[in-house]
């Protein structure tokens, strides 16, 4: 079975983390230097072309899925705008962000919701340990944590090039650096194939692919943290709401994942 690593954290699911290691025997120079600073993605594929085609046939269908999944977060957070503002109308008092009053609202919209009222009611100086609001500091605490992970993951993507590896029956093919870019410089074993450049080239366009989504998910995050302030009574409201639109942000991307590996109907 094809294995992907990379030496960084995935929030997409398309590269298993792995120590950043280097392969070595393969009697090039070029081939043996040592990895950079930034990102090292690591195929290990088998001899078998078509087991190597079907894995990166799904991890493309996956890139086409977070994007999709990406691309519904503005228009679905401008309904929650709409809905929640139109329930705060028919608030008697009309001044507090108070979750409990408003109509429940289900899955990653009732989550982000409950964790900016829980956001709220911190800065406000109410309590808020015990019960689900401690749930909630905690699991905003652990998206704090995620995001600034992005955040730094992104840092190292603009810094340096990634360093892209294509093993075959762990021998290493091609060695690829590609800077932010997208520029390439590439280093081919002698006894390189057809198929074998054929497989290194998808396995660019996927890192290539996972450093954009990566992007998108932090344009996406802070860009819907912003529309979410204008609900909240915190001030800074768009800085503290971050970790809780990367959660919600993240718990969209696995919703859509998993609808779209559910068998259809027979």
């Amino acid at each position: 079975m094809p294995i992907f690593e990379a030496s960084a954290n995935d929030p997409f699911g398309l590269w298993e983390s792995a120590p950043q290691t280097v392969s070595f025997g393969i009697g090039d120079a070029e081939l043996d230097s040592p990895p950079p600073a930034g990102t090292v993605y690591r195929l290990n594929l088998p001899a078998d072309f078509e087991a190597s085609s079907a894995a990166f046939r799904s991890s493309e269908a996956a890139i086409e899925t977070a994007n999709a999944a990406l691309q519904s977060v503005p228009s679905r957070l401008d309904d929650l705008t709409v809905r929640t503002q139109e329930s705060r109308q028919k608030q008697a008092s009309g001044v507090s962000f108070d979750v409990a009053s408003l109509s429940p609202e289900p899955g990653p919209e009732g989550d982000l919701l409950a964790s900016l009222a829980d956001i709220d009611r911190g800065a406000a100086g109410e309590s808020v340990s015990f019960g689900l609001t401690e749930d909630l500091s905690g699991a905003w605490r652990a998206a704090e944590s995620q995001f600034e992970a992005l955040i730094a993951q992104i840092d190292r993507d603009v810094l340096h090039f990634a360093w892209v590896e294509t093993n075959i029956s762990n021998q290493l093919i091609a060695r690829t650096t590609v800077d932010w870019s997208g520029d390439a410089q590439t280093v081919w074993t002698e006894s390189v194939n057809d198929q074998q450049i054929a497989l290194h080239q998808r396995a660019l366009y996927i890192t290539t692919q996972t450093r954009n989504l990566r992007l998108r998910l932090f344009v996406t995050v802070t860009s819907g943290a912003a529309k979410m302030a204008v609900l909240m009574a915190t001030p800074g409201g768009a800085v503290l709401a971050l970790p809780a639109m990367y959660q919600y942000v993240i718990k969209i991307l696995k919703q859509t994942k998993e609808l779209q590996s559910m068998p259809g109907p027979c």
